[in-house]
Parts: C-alpha cells; structure tokens; sequence
C-alpha cells in the first residue's frame, strides 16, 4: 500500500503508527508495515498484563514508561540526532533510538492499545504526547524517558529549541491531528535533505508532503526548486503554477520566476 492509498483509506491517519511507515516508505527495503505492527502489538500484549489492577492511571503511565525507555531501551538520539533513521519507525524500533516524534508516535501507539486517549502535541522545535484525562490534558516527553512535562517545562523546552526566537503561549499544548503528525514526520526529514541537497530524497519527501497538506503553496515551490535541481523545468513550472493558483492572488517574484522558465 502507497502513502496515497493509505490517506484514501484513513484519511484521519488514526492508524498512526501504520500512517508513519508509508510516510518513509522510499527508505525502507521493506515498506510493508506488518512486521512494525506485529511488533507493537507484542508490545501491548505484554503491557497489558502488566497494567494495575485495582485501576490507577499513574501507575499505568509508569510502568508503560517502564517498559518502553527502561525494559526495551528506547531513548532520545542526542549523538546522531540529524541521522535520517531517527524518523524512520522501523529503523527507531531496530535500534532503540529516535527523534521526539518518532518516540511519541510509539508512546502513543502504545497509550491507545491501553485504552488512553493520547495525541501528539507539536511544540515548536519539540514533539511530546498529551493524554486527555478527566481532569484536563497531562503531558509526557518520549524523547526523555516518558518525563511528564507541565507548562513551565514546555515553555523551557520551546525556549532551548528555539533559542527564545519563539514566544510561550498556552495554545501550543493543543493536540496536534494525526494527520499533522505525519505532515511533521516528514517535514522532518524534507527540511534535512532539502538543506542537505540531496535532491533525490527531497523529491519524494516534498511528494509526500503534498499527499498530506495538499494545498500548501510552500511545500509547490520547494519542490519546484527540486526539480530545477534535477534538471526538471517542465514540472517545476507546473508546480510554480500550481503554487500561484493556491496563493489565491498574484506574487510577482513566482511570476518573474516563471517567466524565465518558459524563455528557457
């Protein structure tokens, strides 16, 4: 199944964890989810006998902590922190080591085969994962072991990751959509090959992207740069066309832009 099937069939992308393997798909000598979601599924198996009888939510987000960062190993990667594997689910899984998103995408995955409503919340620069609770949203850092993270601590990983360029306001706790998640996933990873100039791979996680925000112009025209880079001017013009028209109104730089194109 192609990314684009994928998104045809669940549109939401509430099956996160099978959502992020089509998303990298083009990575992977294997792009068929099964194994990933047997995997997980182990997991929870053994997570759920483990969980605390009488109920009590606290112990159960410790011993799901427990098992994830402590029993299997999972962990932040500071050392190769920009290595493309940190975004690749299967590859997290196989080496026990991932970005905060790809570590909050199995926290959640796992949250959710327990019963919690979890979600990932897309902090500028961070990702962490919420659970909706009766009393309120709770918050937890997979990237440092499950941590639970009040506002204050949110707005100081906001402020290390941005360096202070981006202000705390309580609004970036909202839960960020499933389908966002995938969109940042790739994001990601598009940003790392774009700045990188690995066209190849920009041209596909800029595909990719449009698959999930199919109308954002920016994402047109950084492909459209892709494809000057590869020699392609017929379809960059297409995208810088495809661009303006999303824009909704004239952009006299995308014009000129396109002028050359069509001189050649």
């Amino acid at each position: 199944m192609s990314l684009h099937e994928f998104l045809r069939e669940d549109p939401a992308c509430h099956r996160l964890a099978e959502g992020a393997v089509h998303c990298v798909a083009p990575l992977l000598e294997d792009p068929d989810p099964a194994l990933v979601l047997d995997q997980l599924e182990e997991w929870s198996t053994e997570l759920a006998a483990r969980m605390p009888l009488p109920w009590d939510m606290d112990e159960a987000v410790e011993r799901l902590n427990t098992f994830l960062f402590h029993e299997l190993g999972l962990e932040g990667d500071r050392d190769t922190y920009d290595d493309p594997r940190n975004a690749v689910l299967p590859e997290v899984m196989r080496r026990r080591k991932g970005l905060p998103i790809a570590l909050s995408i199995l926290w959640i995955d796992q949250a959710r085969r327990l019963g919690f409503q979890a979600a990932g919340v897309g902090l500028p620069g961070h990702f962490i994962a919420a659970l909706q609770l009766p009393g309120g949203l709770r918050f937890f850092d997979a990237f440092h072991g499950g941590a639970e993270v009040d506002a204050p601590q949110a707005e100081a990983l906001v402020r290390g990751a941005t360096r202070g360029r981006v202000p705390f306001h309580p609004e970036l706790l909202a839960p960020t959509s499933d389908r966002a998640v995938l969109a940042r996933l790739v994001r990601n990873l598009h940003l790392r090959f774009f700045r990188g100039g690995d066209w190849d791979e920009a041209l596909w996680t800029a595909t990719h992207l449009l698959l999930l925000e199919p109308g954002d112009p920016q994402t047109l025209k950084e492909r459209a740069v892709v494809h000057l880079k590869r020699g392609e001017a017929d379809r960059a013009l297409q995208d810088l066309e495809a661009a303006i028209h999303l824009s909704g109104g004239a952009d006299a730089e995308l014009e000129q832009w396109m002028d050359q194109l069509r001189r050649g």
